[in-house]
């Protein structure tokens, strides 16, 4: 990030108790064109969902939990149901490749529910979406947001992604703090709530717009880079005199998945008449929780209030005992998702923990805040 807009005051970190909202990224579904249904959720019940967003509580021991996707209605029943377990809500739309117009309509429909929740009380906090230089057309260029984000991404090495150019990121970021603008009058028009963004690491967000500084922490390449320089990368936000969160952290389930970031899903050949992982890729569930506990460690030294990892689960990657169908190593999962048949999407499925959702429960356990002492920082 340039860092061309202005901050308000300066911050001191110690004013803050960090890691007081320890929380998990849930799709209810969005509309990312994976080849495999409209939304990236096909099997959905109201039953499971409940079910998962329990597990999320009482087994993960979240405190917050970040319900994201594009259908309407989803989002609302798995906000209502986060909130009756306990958990405080970000309530984040996402709707990737629709005309601008479209998405702040879609944004403030969102934040209309989300109004009546907060106004019954509910905990609930609202994100006016994420990576819009990626998923929002107009703002960079590219018809599709692979296109764009290929073009952001034109120096790495990947498989998947073919660039078309490159991007002047200044006039880019201009659009997209144009872009927010608009929608947060639109949402704040509404919802009275908490407002912020997720913003990734080439996203230079004017952040005077938002109450709270959220950040997709893995949308950046040649990681992971030392500690401290990732510590000192972070800290800076804090001149913007608001809350830091990190509002998504996590790798894949691979060995090389760290060095990779965000492309760490980039090892699955889709040319075929099925995918297949690329040969000699293995899955690695103890690299993909050391990288989670790493993470932790400096986000706690950065002065982060908030985290959320992403994701809990991701069934467009189904696992395998095939090493070769083993898509689940792409996947950031905390939960591996198997189905009754594994070529078919909409076939009904079960999930089991990984090891790093054994690993991220205790670690959370730990650091959540005792419920009587305020409960979660919104």
């Amino acid at each position: 990030m340039t860092g061309s807009s202005q901050p308000a005051t300066s911050h001191d970190t110690t004013q803050h108790r960090v890691l007081r909202s320890v929380g998990v990224a849930y799709d209810t579904g969005t509309n990312f064109a994976t080849g495999q249904g409209e939304l990236s959720r096909v099997v959905w019940s109201d039953d499971r969902m409940a079910e998962e967003i329990g597990a999320i509580r009482r087994q993960l021991h979240c405190n917050s939990v970040t319900v994201y996707g594009s259908d309407l209605r989803r989002l609302e029943d798995a906000t209502r149901a986060a909130v009756d377990a306990g958990l405080h809500v970000w309530l984040q739309p996402r709707l990737v490749d629709r005309p601008q117009s479209e998405i702040v309509d879609h944004l403030a429909e969102a934040a209309r529910f989300a109004e009546g929740m907060r106004r019954d009380g509910a905990d609930v906090s609202f994100s006016a979406g994420c990576v819009h230089l990626v998923f929002t057309p107009g703002l960079v260029a590219g018809e599709r947001y692979h296109q764009r984000m290929a073009n952001i991404f034109a120096d790495a090495e990947h498989h998947v992604l073919t660039s078309t150019g490159t991007v002047d990121l200044v006039g880019a970021n201009e659009r997209l703090n144009q872009f927010l603008d608009q929608s947060v009058r639109a949402v704040r028009s509404i919802f009275g709530g908490e407002v912020s963004y997720a913003a990734a690491p080439f996203e230079d967000v004017d952040w005077r717009l938002f109450d709270t500084v959220r950040l997709m922490h893995y949308y950046t390449l040649g990681y992971p880079p030392r500690d401290e320089d990732q510590i000192t990368e972070i800290a800076r936000y804090h001149r913007w005199g608001k809350p830091v969160m990190i509002a998504e952290f996590g790798t894949a389930t691979h060995p090389r998945a760290a060095e990779m970031a965000f492309l760490s899903f980039d090892v699955v050949d889709r040319q075929g008449p099925e995918p297949t992982v690329h040969e000699g890729v293995l899955r690695d569930e103890s690299a993909q929780a050391a990288f989670h506990q790493r993470s932790l460690d400096v986000f706690a030294r950065a002065g982060v209030q908030g985290v959320s990892v992403s994701e809990f689960i991701h069934p467009t990657h189904p696992h395998s005992t095939d090493p070769r169908l083993d898509l689940d190593v792409a996947s950031m999962a905390l939960v591996k998702t198997i189905r009754e048949d594994h070529r078919d999407p909409a076939s009904a499925y079960r999930w089991e923990p990984k090891q790093s959702f054994h690993a991220l429960a205790a670690r959370y356990a730990r650091l959540r805040v005792d419920e009587s002492d305020g409960g979660p920082r919104r």
